[in-house]
């Protein structure tokens, strides 16, 4: 029988619920809009549950090597004290050591039904492949023991060099915490400017001619919805969906809203990503930031829409 992983039955899941949704309403409603607003919740509804899995991971990652150099450090204590380093594993359970400690009871318990200790090594290390730095030091501590060295002095610069490390990481999230802050400043600016343009600039592009005296002033300019007339599929037609799923009326105001609508999505998927780079040093943690901004842009001209409030 095949297994399948936490994370793919998650995927799994949310695929189905988002497909069952789509084809539902597509067959009960026919309407563009109510599709298309089914879909954007669809495709939330797979990103997110799979999102906040692989981010609990990635917490739990974290805090997991914040108390690692504390385990290595008294495996070395014990060590010292010239009992195994099986022995110094079954000792270590005594202490607390945050989420960690549920993985080094297991380590315990495998060493005590007499795997060996080589085995329970490798199966603890499969545990936290997704992080570097504890992957790094357990084969600094396989290489040791099978070279049989002073594994009492590696375990110490072990523990020593991954608290050293530690600290770096804080002193950078300290240092580019307030980059992220500008860059959110900098999404709801633009936000805000978006919105502007449409609100002070559309109307006047809308207005008619300017008349003077019932002739043309030659200092009068006419603006025209940059689709009509063109045969082009794309970004017109995309452009008539967006216009659709927010019930707004054909012609330059639909084309000007989708547009900056469009920028607006493509603007909080990368520069979240960028954010959690900077921020957590990790892509999966700016997914957090890209939902956040998306979630933003979708309530904001939902609310602006269905209250009535386009000035068109």
């Amino acid at each position: 029988m095949v297994k399948i992983s936490k994370q793919r039955k998650i995927l799994l899941i949310s695929l189905i619920v988002a497909v069952g949704m789509i084809t539902g309403f597509s067959v009960f409603t026919q309407d563009v809009g109510i599709i298309v607003n089914v879909g954007v919740i669809c495709m939330f509804i797979v990103v997110t549950p799979l999102f906040l899995y692989r981010y609990l991971e990635f917490l739990w990652i974290k805090s997991v090597e914040k108390e690692f150099p504390n385990f290595m450090r008294d495996l070395a204590g014990f060590k010292k004290s010239g009992i195994t380093l099986s022995e110094a594993v079954k000792m270590a359970t005594r202490n607390k050591y945050g989420k960690l400690t549920p993985e080094i009871q297991k380590f315990a318990n495998r060493l005590s039904w007499g795997v060996p200790f080589l085995r329970s090594l490798e199966i603890f290390a499969k545990r936290f492949r997704s992080s570097m730095i504890i992957s790094e030091a357990l084969d600094i501590l396989k290489e040791s023991y099978l070279s049989g060295g002073k594994i009492d002095r590696t375990l110490d610069s072990i523990s020593k060099d991954m608290m050293l490390l530690r600290e770096i990481e804080e002193e950078r999230k300290s240092v580019v915490r307030q980059h992220v802050m500008i860059m959110y400043g900098i999404f709801f600016m633009f936000t805000g400017v978006s919105l502007a343009i449409i609100y002070v600039l559309l109307p006047m592009m809308a207005q008619p001619q300017a008349q003077t005296m019932g002739m043309q002033s030659p200092m009068s300019l006419t603006f025209e919805d940059p689709c009509s007339g063109l045969q082009a599929t794309f970004p017109c037609s995309y452009f008539d969906v967006v216009c659709k799923a927010f019930t707004v009326p054909k012609g330059m105001g639909c084309y000007y809203v989708s547009l900056f609508f469009t920028v607006l999505l493509i603007q909080a998927i990368f520069m979240g990503l960028i954010a959690g780079q900077l921020g957590e040093n990790s892509v999966i943690a700016g997914v957090k930031h890209s939902l956040i901004m998306l979630a933003f842009i979708f309530v904001i001209f939902m609310f602006i829409v269905r209250a009535g409030l386009l000035p068109f």
